[in-house]
């Protein structure tokens, strides 16, 4: 009904029976509540400071109840449809809206954060980060805070207890923070954010301990703490601790990448030949893999000529052994191409495939080896077409491009010319190959 009906409709009731019928709509549909309360709270100027708010802890409880219908039902499946999440996370949306500009009293606000930590302690729904925001949003004053740092740090999760500890923190609950944290330590950032607390409040001795204790404890990566004790020990001059942590790395058989490359650096500057050579050479077999090519150019230019002769064989033997790739760059930039070239021509002799994508090596071996790759890029083409689709007819006509490049700056024109017409009557029946190949000029 248009607007004009509706006050024909009711133009000639009294206010008690407009009362009444407004009473029997809202009592029947939900909408037509949050329809009535949205109007209150946009229009409820002459509302007594009591009602107002009355108003709006309803509007928040209607938006929570159509939330939690929904979150209840993915708790109970572990998730639901897309249309019904959409839904829930814009009722939780709303409801964050209303608590970040509206003055609500703590008592209804603490008895719906009860129901909302009821659903983040299931944690089965998907809506988790978002509930805990709204439960954040929920909480103003520190009294509110603390209350629920202390629900978060009764769980198990380590999450919620790093969450409670935050709080506790920023909140200046000291004592509680300690218990929190030294309760949830578990990674390397962990240990190191109390001991950077400890620092803060000039206990540089109980922050050591702490980041001593983290190192012999975390089983993940260390790179930080070994950054924090390297970075500790070299300020107070204690190159007995930085050895012994070394020691200890290579013990560990993790992480070493990052305390062998500062050790490397340390020696480097100490000018401590030996040690920085046997660092160097160690990060070979440790470091990333991506990093090998340029482990080597460090090699040539920090080894003595003798040293990098010496010892040249068996860096390229690690590198080969642990990145190919850069093994082959290195054989090429000193101009050593056939194991290169033997390997790109027969690869499962050698228990490999792919090492030429994007023809990252043929391309630079065309020159060299025009003829094999020539003939290696025919039958890939030929594979290509073979699996058919539009995608693989696309990189047939790609290499084909390479071909014919290849080809004509060795002046074999005429071979390219009839090679490509035996090519399109070969394929002359595949009319999507044809139209791919229409503004290919042979």
């Amino acid at each position: 009904m248009d607007n004009k009906t509706i006050k024909k409709l009711i133009q000639n009731y009294s206010t008690a029976e407009l009362q009444e019928m407004i009473l029997a709509i809202v009592s029947r549909n939900p909408s037509a509540q949050q329809a009535l309360l949205d109007y209150c709270q946009k229009n409820g100027k002459t509302l007594k400071p009591k009602d107002y708010s009355t108003v709006i802890i309803n509007q928040l409880k209607h938006h929570w109840n159509r939330a939690s219908e929904i979150i209840d039902e993915f708790n109970e499946y572990g998730g639901g449809p897309e249309e019904e999440e959409e839904i829930a996370c814009d009722e939780l949306e709303k409801m964050m809206e209303i608590l970040e500009t509206e003055e609500i009293p703590w008592e209804p606000r603490k008895e719906m954060l009860e129901e909302v930590l009821d659903f983040v302690r299931m944690d089965n729904s998907g809506f988790s980060d978002m509930l805990t925001d709204v439960a954040d949003s929920m909480c103003r004053t520190k009294e509110e805070k603390v209350y629920l740092a202390d629900w978060l740090s009764q769980g198990s999760s380590s999450y919620y207890g790093n969450w409670a500890s935050e709080i506790y923190r920023a909140c200046g609950e000291d004592g509680k923070y300690l218990e929190s944290k030294k309760a949830n330590l578990n990674y390397s950032q962990d240990y190191l954010e109390l001991a950077r607390y400890y620092e803060k409040h000039g206990d540089s001795k109980q922050a050591l301990q702490i980041v001593q204790e983290g190192f012999r404890k975390v089983d993940g990566r260390l790179d930080e703490i070994y950054e924090y004790l390297f970075q500790y020990y070299v300020e107070h001059d204690d190159q007995k601790a930085l050895e012994e942590l070394y020691r200890d790395s290579v013990k560990k058989r993790m992480n070493q990448d990052t305390i062998t490359e500062l050790m490397h650096g340390y020696y480097k500057e100490k000018g401590e030949y030996g040690k920085q050579k046997a660092a160097l050479l160690r990060l070979l077999s440790c470091s990333n893999t991506g990093e090998l090519y340029k482990l080597y150019q460090k090699c040539r230019q920090e080894l003595t000529q003798e040293d990098f002769a010496k010892e040249e064989e068996g860096i390229l033997k690690t590198i080969r052994e642990r990145n190919l790739s850069a093994y082959f760059d290195i054989l090429l930039d000193k101009n050593e191409t056939k194991e290169v070239m033997d390997y790109i021509l027969h690869p499962g002799q050698y228990g490999g495939w792919g090492i030429d994508q994007g023809h990252y090596f043929t391309k630079r071996l065309s020159g060299q080896y025009p003829r094999e790759i020539v003939e290696l890029y025919w039958r890939e083409t030929a594979s290509y077409v073979k699996l058919g689709k539009e995608t693989n007819y696309a990189r047939a006509v790609g290499v084909l491009k390479e071909i014919r490049q290849i080809m004509k700056s060795n002046r074999w024109t005429d071979e390219w010319k009839t090679r490509y017409q035996a090519f399109l009557e070969e394929h002359r029946r595949k009319k999507l190959l044809l139209r791919l190949l229409e503004g290919f000029k042979a």
